[in-house]
């Protein structure tokens, strides 16, 4: 019996450090498993594929020229997950924003290069002062442990006000461009890193919680869910759903866009390919002024110079036609190059304008409210001086109206005491000329009684 007792014990201590051994997943495991084909499939119908030299299938959305990713159409909202997590507006934003990386090409713009890791942003942050701002990361920059000495461009970066971080209407409040130079001189890169739980890695989580609610108030985190579909994130009340699946790392598999547009080298360096057609012409003038220079130095015979003659005049026609159809290519080339780099300033132009036009309204604003503030207070104690002084002439009114009753008073028990006093002064006035006639009579008997006893005598 003790033998089974024992043999018992020992199976359920097997089990139960069985089950204490099993690893634990920080998240559970999305139950959706893509590739890079529906990263292809799924974007195609919102801009277009291009062949890149250096990274492969890159995806360029269609958007406005003023387009800038986690800057364009989204803002920033807290998790309990994972902290500051992009919500972006954009049909097509759970890909690009979560998954890859994104990087500045001269001539198309943004470029996307799909990734297989999802985080809530591939960014890097700076913060400082009255400043947050953000990167997007480029192709090839590990976070493992940090990011090194990894300094995106200055034009990378988008900076705001702290105190807009949470608002939805961030977009609205981003400094211009032309300041990113000063405002990276006196901010800092921010090295909190997150991880993505069950999925392992890490990415940069951003500013701590409380270094921003010491600008914007309290920060009430949202709770993050797994949507079942491709699409927009839907925000509620206390949650965020996104779609969020599992990318497969199968090297086998052969995957390509179904549309791709090939890179073309000569669109993105103007000045390289206006060299190089200068230095085409430059080679055909030499080659032949060289032809030239055989024909002058080699005494021709007199029926090869007559049948020649047309032949060479034949061919300075279309060399000068095909040299003339060069140099006007070239122009229009150059001409096309020159109105694009001018569209580009000008809408550069035009986005510096709008942003100080909305900086200055903002200020304009400010001022405002400012002004009305100062104008209430100024009314509110306008106000009270009034009520001060209100109560200090009711109270002085208060004081005389006591005094004059006290007066009142007085005079009234003087005058019910006056009687009184009279009637006292008249009794003893009254005794004292009666006592003073009592004497002055008996001396007259005596005198009288005298009298007689004089003359009895």
């Amino acid at each position: 019996m003790k033998r089974i007792i024992k043999s018992l014990g020992l199976g359920v201590l097997v089990l139960v450090g069985a089950l204490m051994a099993r690893p634990v997943e920080a998240q559970p495991r999305v139950g959706v498993s893509i590739s890079f084909q529906t990263f292809y499939d799924a974007l195609s119908p919102y801009g277009e594929w291009i062949d890149y030299p250096e990274y492969g299938y890159t995806w360029r959305p269609r958007v406005g020229a003023n387009f800038r990713p986690y800057a364009t159409n989204g803002y920033w909202i807290y998790t309990n997950d994972y902290e500051w997590m992009w919500y972006s507006d954009y049909e097509w934003g759970w890909a690009p924003f979560h998954y890859g990386r994104w990087f500045y090409d001269p001539f198309y713009g943004w470029l996307w290069v799909p990734g297989y890791d999802w985080a809530p942003a591939w960014v890097v942050w700076r913060g400082g002062g009255d400043y947050f701002g953000w990167a997007p990361l480029r192709p090839g920059i590990s976070i493992s442990i940090g990011i090194g000495t990894y300094n995106p461009p200055y034009d990378y970066w988008t900076f705001a006000p702290s105190r807009y971080m949470t608002s939805r209407y961030i977009s609205r409040y981003y400094y211009p461009y032309r300041n990113n130079v000063t405002i990276i001189n006196r901010t800092t890169i921010i090295h909190y890193h997150g991880n993505r739980g069950g999925r392992g890695g890490h990415y940069i989580s951003g500013p701590r919680r409380t270094d921003v609610e010491r600008y914007t108030g309290r920060i009430r985190p949202l709770s993050v869910r797994n949507s079942d579909r491709p699409g927009r994130a839907s925000l509620s009340r206390n949650a965020v759903s996104v779609y969020r699946p599992t990318v497969e790392r199968s090297s086998k598999a052969t995957y390509a866009p179904r549309t791709v547009q090939r890179y073309d080298r000569s669109a993105i360096a103007p000045s390289q390919a206006r060299n190089d057609g200068n230095n085409s012409r430059n080679t055909n003038r030499s080659e032949l002024s060289r032809d030239r220079n055989v024909r002058v130095n080699t005494p021709p015979r007199r029926e090869d110079a007559i049948q020649n003659r047309g032949a060479v005049g034949n061919n300075d026609i279309r060399s000068n036609n095909n040299r003339r159809i060069t140099d006007n290519a070239s122009r229009t080339r150059e001409n096309n190059i020159g109105r694009t780099e001018q569209m580009q300033r000008q809408r550069v132009e035009h986005e510096q304008r709008a942003r100080e036009a909305r900086q200055r309204s903002e200020q304009e604003r400010q001022a405002r409210i400012s002004e009305m503030r100062q104008r209430n207070e100024a009314a509110q104690q306008q106000q009270r001086a009034a009520e001060a002084r209100q109560r200090s002439v009711q109270q002085q009114q208060q004081q005389r109206q006591a005094e004059a009753q006290r007066r009142a008073r007085e005079v009234q028990a003087q005058r019910q005491s006056a009687p009184r006093v009279e009637s006292r002064s008249q009794s003893r006035s009254f005794e004292s000329r009666s006592s003073s006639s009592a004497p002055s009579r008996s001396a007259a008997r005596s005198e009288r009684s005298s009298r007689s006893d004089r003359r009895s005598r």
